[in-house]
């Protein structure tokens, strides 16, 4: 927790305060076509003046500080810039560096005057408004550039507020030498009691964390008597947790220690920071648990396949969270992104690109397990192959065959073909023709399609779904008795067993009935042999030619057979 204090307020002290205006300077210039002066103090936009302002400040440099104030009407200049400075220490907020516009032009959505924006407020407790709105003001100069000031209208208010006499806790409790002695501008008492500050409330929102925890997992063990006896959310979500309050909470707690604003204002930065950290590092603890929960639900229901994509959308998910996080902390942080987040975009753009296949079968793979045309065991045809499903993975999908070898087939593809589940089928489909002699007796034909009728109506492993024996057509030599019904089995296995017995069945009756299979027949055609002379060829053909011309030609004149 320290470590990270500590690197975080040297992060914080050397962010890149004066970039902000030449960025914004040189996209305006850019927008307009015209080449537009920038000021030599940053304060072509509210940021980069609120900024100037601060670090002037902390330079004590008030010759500097007056160039970021409207003093143009103030008859006391020196005695303005000091009660502002005492309003903004003993209760001034400034927003965050998010929040105040880096446009050259302000915030023209803040229902305030186009030549107005706030950054801040200052608390006013003895008067009827409760805050004072720390304003700029967008100012002509005499060359025609505007720059931001902080406005008259807020010095005027400043001024009204009555000084406070009394010693700050800081002041109180903090040597006057370490409070007068500084780092880079920096008061070393003030930070100080900043960083006893911040440990003494992240162990008081650590203890209510972990009060709160244990008095949650109670209730909810209390009221749940038929769960298991375990909360579902663990204790790794207490750490987090008391360091969001404790980001909630130490901006609150500064003001009222006394701490001044320059060194108010980095902590605010770190506790900005500090909140992003830690609210992901909560949704982050919070995602495992969910996924955690959701990975033993489709293991206790057998369903391996979503496993992969569950790791998948956890992957993601988390690093949409950082990217923000990033992306929000360097914000904070003084950092231009407009430029990177564009580089990021085309980035990603010539990625999804080059990774085209593979996104693809990603999609394929969420699509697989989201429509769940098969899952794994299932027996499936698909194109020309069939097989049983072994593992449904993010980026393909593998089947073993009837021939025991396994076929891998990408996702992308599989979840485009047209698929055939043959393990989710609800019954099977008996389906025979027999082939009775056609100089049968045909009330012997009648009375054995009767019995067979009347066999797979009232056998216990047959429904009403369809049932019936019919004669589907003849041929020259026999009847074509079709018997079709539907099989409710437990499996293949299951249904070639019983469809051999009725097989067996049925021709057992046939038997009794007196009825023959219809055999197949084939005729014979005699004629005279037929002379073949070799007058034309013999002086030019050799013997062994003529021997086999003789015989493929005794091959095409024999006599046909017909089945």
């Amino acid at each position: 927790m320290m470590a990270l204090f500590a690197l975080l307020m040297v992060i914080t002290s050397v962010k890149p305060t004066t970039v902000w205006a030449a960025d914004s300077s040189k996209s305006a210039s850019s927008a307009s076509g015209t080449a537009t002066p920038q000021d030599t103090f940053g304060r072509d936009t509210p940021r980069g003046s609120v900024q100037g302002f601060i670090q002037a400040l902390a330079k004590s440099d008030w010759m500097l500080a007056s160039r970021y104030v409207d003093l143009s009407s103030t008859k006391n200049p020196s005695g303005t810039l000091e009660s502002l400075k005492s309003a903004l220490d003993s209760g001034g907020r400034i927003n965050e560096q998010l929040q105040i516009s880096n446009d050259p032009t302000g915030n023209l959505d803040d229902k305030l005057a186009p030549n107005l924006d706030k950054v801040g407020e200052i608390n006013n407790p003895t008067a009827d408004k409760k805050s004072i709105d720390i304003l700029m003001q967008r100012v002509k100069q005499s060359n025609g550039t505007y720059i931001w000031l902080i406005s008259q209208q807020t010095l005027r208010e400043v001024a009204s507020l009555s000084q406070v006499t009394q010693p700050t806790l800081v002041e109180k409790y903090i040597p006057k030498q370490w409070i007068e002695k500084d780092i880079k501008g920096y008061s070393l008492g003030h930070i100080g009691a900043v960083i006893a500050l911040m440990i003494a409330t992240y162990l008081a929102c650590l203890l209510i964390s972990q009060i709160l925890y244990m008095i949650i997992t109670r209730m909810y063990l209390a009221t749940h008597p038929d769960k298991e006896k375990q909360f579902p959310i663990d204790g790794r979500v207490v750490v987090p947790a008391a360091m969001v309050l404790t980001a909630l909470i130490i901006k609150e707690a500064m003001i009222l220690v006394g701490i001044n604003l320059v060194v108010r204002n980095m902590a605010s930065n770190l506790a900005d920071i500090l909140s992003w950290v830690s609210m992901v590092w909560l949704i982050l603890r919070i995602l495992d648990l969910i996924f955690k929960r959701a990975e033993n639900h489709a293991n206790n229901n057998h369903h391996p396949e979503r496993l992969s994509v569950l790791n998948l959308l956890r992957k993601v998910v988390k690093l949409i969270l950082i990217a923000v996080a990033t992306i929000v902390i360097l914000g904070n942080l003084g950092y231009d992104l407009t430029t990177g987040i564009a580089a990021l975009g085309i980035g990603g753009v010539a990625l999804a690109l080059g990774a085209q296949k593979t996104i693809e079968n990603l999609v394929g793979s969420v699509s697989v397990v989201a429509d769940q045309p098969v899952n794994v065991g299932d027996y499936c045809r698909f194109g020309t192959q069939e097989g049983t499903v072994e593992d449904i993975g993010i980026r393909s999908t593998r089947l073993r065959t009837t021939d025991r070898t396994v076929v891998t087939i990408p996702n992308g593809n599989f979840s485009s073909m047209s698929i055939e589940n043959v393990s989710q089928r609800d019954m099977f489909h008996f389906s025979q023709v027999f082939y009775i002699s056609r100089d049968s007796d045909i009330d012997k034909l009648r009375e054995f399609m009767e019995q067979t009728q009347i066999y797979i109506t009232n056998h216990p492993d047959t429904n009403s779904v369809w049932n019936q024996v019919r004669i589907s057509g003849t041929q020259q030599d026999a009847y074509l008795v079709e018997v079709r019904c539907y099989l409710n089995v437990k499996g293949a296995m299951d249904f070639n067993q019983k469809q051999t017995d009725m097989i067996l069945k049925i021709a057992e009756m046939m038997k009794e009935v007196g009825l023959k299979n219809a055999l197949p027949t084939s005729r014979v055609m005699m004629g005279k042999p037929i002379d073949i002379t070799y007058s034309n060829f013999a002086n030019t053909v050799p013997v062994k030619d003529k021997v086999a011309a003789s015989e493929k030609l005794a091959q095409s004149d024999k006599p046909d057979t017909q089945p």
